[in-house]
Parts: structure tokens; sequence; C-alpha cells
């Protein structure tokens, strides 16, 4: 089988949505299918630090190819040309080097990059996939008039016009079963992790570690500060560590302003981007791992990666009651639950963790044996391989 892969995220190096993809791409090879990813523009703002410099070549087995340089151009001129070169280099090598391809996967969501490759698939005789692991339009706050209609319409067809969609969650299965082809198939493919990037350590830093993008509205970051705040008056001596790029965050004033007005610089750190290696030490040597997300339609409809990610360490994991998370995972039994928007809660459950933490690591070690079992990308990324086997079969 031969699948192509758009992906409007920076690669090989990334963020949730590269690291699963690339679990994908890397089962496929795996599996002896010939897989390509291609970053259809410019991903890394700035020169100093970005992580991604080559135009393509190989990661872990995978290719992968960007149009043009991933680095953005500091000109606006420069960048929506390079954004308008990028578009059509891309569409050049899909019509003139891909056609063998099968699969046609994108993990996009503008309008004309979605009808442009449906157009190619129609061509080809390939069949054309879309990922989704987030609700429609569940960040766009401001909607003006012409948004709304502009929304209502690409909800009402755009969907129409895939032959398959991998979706994260069964509330995703459930909303996009009127918005499809009757002709369509979905496929509901959970969190997923390579657990043996995960070694299991004894070692104990005794720090609570968040990773991500700090922000409120995805992962209750404020929650998650008070909630630590409450609970370290009563417990001293643990810090908190969050994993994240601050300066990127829409809460960046909000958490500089409580850290200050708690006097807690002591006791928080802010690490900044890390290299994926010195992230997954520090993940495996925390004493927990936390991520308080609120109660909101994003929450509803998603199932957070970094969950799979945090289980596979083998530590305790402490999270909200959100979405898909307690169809997976079980309160003192592979996880710690608690209730979203309840800081008093969260600091009450982390005091329980550090209270008997014999008892927690038995309960984090059941949540590694979770990720193995549930979220491992071998069993999950198989599933998609025989739904794609079974798409290609109805073209036949």
């Amino acid at each position: 089988m031969n699948i192509t892969i758009i992906l409007n995220e920076a690669y090989p190096h990334g963020m949730a949505a590269t690291n699963r993809i690339h679990l994908y791409a890397k089962r496929f090879k795996e599996r002896g299918h010939d897989v390509e990813i291609i970053v259809p523009r410019p991903t890394e703002r700035h020169r100093t630090k970005a992580l991604n410099f080559e135009r393509q070549g190989e990661y872990e087995g995978i290719k992968f190819r960007y149009p043009v340089n991933p680095v953005r151009s500091q000109s606006f001129i420069k960048r929506r040309f390079n954004d308008f070169i990028s578009f059509f280099k891309t569409l050049g090598y899909v019509a003139t080097k891909k056609r063998n391809t099968d699969i046609l996967l994108i993990v996009d969501n503008r309008w004309y990059m979605i009808l442009t490759y449906k157009l190619f698939s129609l061509i080809d005789r390939c069949k054309f996939v879309l990922e989704i692991s987030e609700f429609p339009f569940v960040f766009a706050i401001e909607r003006s008039f012409f948004r709304k209609i502009y929304i209502n319409l690409y909800i009402k067809h755009l969907f129409k016009v895939f032959d398959g969609l991998i979706v994260i969650s069964d509330s995703l299965y459930d909303y996009f079963v009127d918005k499809i082809n009757r002709k369509a198939k979905q496929i509901i493919v959970p969190i997923i992790t390579n657990t043996n990037n995960f070694k299991q350590t004894p070692n104990n830093s005794g720090e609570i570690v968040y990773t991500g993008a700090l922000n409120q509205f995805k992962d209750g970051i404020m929650d998650l500060l008070q909630g630590y705040t409450i609970f370290t008056k009563n417990t001293p001596g643990k810090k908190l560590v969050l994993m994240g790029d601050l300066n990127v965050s829409p809460n960046k004033a909000d958490v500089i302003e409580f850290i200050d007005k708690n006097k807690m610089q002591d006791n928080i750190e802010i690490t900044g981007y890390v290299d994926r290696p010195v992230m997954i030490e520090r993940m495996t040597n925390a004493a927990v791992l936390a991520l308080a997300k609120p109660n909101n339609q994003q929450s509803e409809h998603c199932f957070p990666t970094k969950i799979a990610e945090y289980l596979s360490t083998g530590k305790p994991v402490l999270t909200t009651s959100t979405g898909s998370i307690p169809q997976y995972l079980t309160d003192r039994q592979n996880s710690f639950l608690t209730e979203p928007n309840d800081p008093d809660h969260l600091a009450q459950t982390l005091s329980d963790i550090f209270a008997d933490y014999g008892k927690a690591e038995i309960v984090g070690q059941n949540g590694r044996k979770l990720a193995q079992n549930e979220f491992d990308y071998t069993t999950q990324v198989d599933r998609i391989i025989t739904f794609f086997d079974e798409l290609i079969e109805k073209k036949k």
C-alpha cells in the first residue's frame, strides 16, 4: 500500500499532532507500506528557535518533504509569497510524483487544501481520508455574521468529500455520522503512544510535571496553578514543573500575574520548549504527571495525547474526568481523576497521592499496563491499516 500524508504541522519535531502522525507513519513503514509525509507550508517561526531545517529527508526511516524552506521569513510579503508557492509546489509534487498513491491522508482543515486534494484523489482514483482530533472550529471564539455562515457551510458540505475519517473519540464519531457521505467510513483511534520510549525508573524527583501549551481553555493551566497552590500550603517541598513555551500561551499574562501574586517563583518552574529526550527524561523521573482539562466543548470531544504518554511512564497520573478520559481511565485503579474546574478537589487529590505514595505507585504501574494494552501505537495503527484495506477493497 502506498500512503501519502499531507500534514499541516511541523515535522519531524513538533507537538502532539506531529507525534501522533509520526507513529502512524512509523507503523505503516514497519508493516511494509510505502509512506511519505508532506508539510505544505513553512512551519518554523524564527530561525533561532527553529526545530526543523531540512526541506526533505528521512526521520526514523520516514520520508518527509517541505516544498520550500521550513523557516518562515521575517518579511510579511515574503511569508505570503512562500505560502502561495508552497501550495503549488506541494500540489505539483503530489500530482506528478505520487500518482501511485492508494491512500491520501490529510491532516489539514483549510477548505482550499481539502477541495484541491479531493480533486486529485478523484483523478488518481485513490481514497481520501481525513484525520481529525478536535471538534470543528472549537477554537474560533469570535464569530462574526459572515464567519458563522462560513462555518455552517463548511460543516454542512465539506466533510462529505472524504472517503474515510479517523477520529479520536466516540463523541466525534457520533458528531460526524450525519456530516459525512453515506458511503464513507469512520474509525475511532484513541490516543496512541510508543510505550518503549518511556522506560520505567524508580527515580523520583518529587516534581509534579505538566507538559503542553500552558493554555486555560485547552488544558486548564490556571486551574492547575490554583490547585497546586492550595496543595502546597499543606504539603510544601513539591515543585510544579510546567514544560511548555509560555511566550506562545494566550494566558501568559495570567500565569505570570498568578505566580507573582502568590509568591510562587521558587515553587514553579517554567522550562520553555525542551527537546523531546529531555522532556521524556523529566516525565519519567516525575512524582506525578498532571493535567487539569476544564469542562468545555473542546474537552468533551478530544482525548489528550499526553495522557497516553503520562501513563507510559508508570508514574501516578492525575487528570480531570472530561471527555473520553473516564471511558478508559478508572479513578484510584490506573489513574487519579478529579472534577474539572475544581482546584480544591485537585489539591485534595494531590494530597491523597503523596499521603500514601506507595499505593500511588501501584496505580501508576497499572496505568502503564493500560497504555500498553489500549494505547500502544502498534495495535491501534494496525487497525488503521485494516481500515485502509477495506476502503481500497471498496474501490475495486
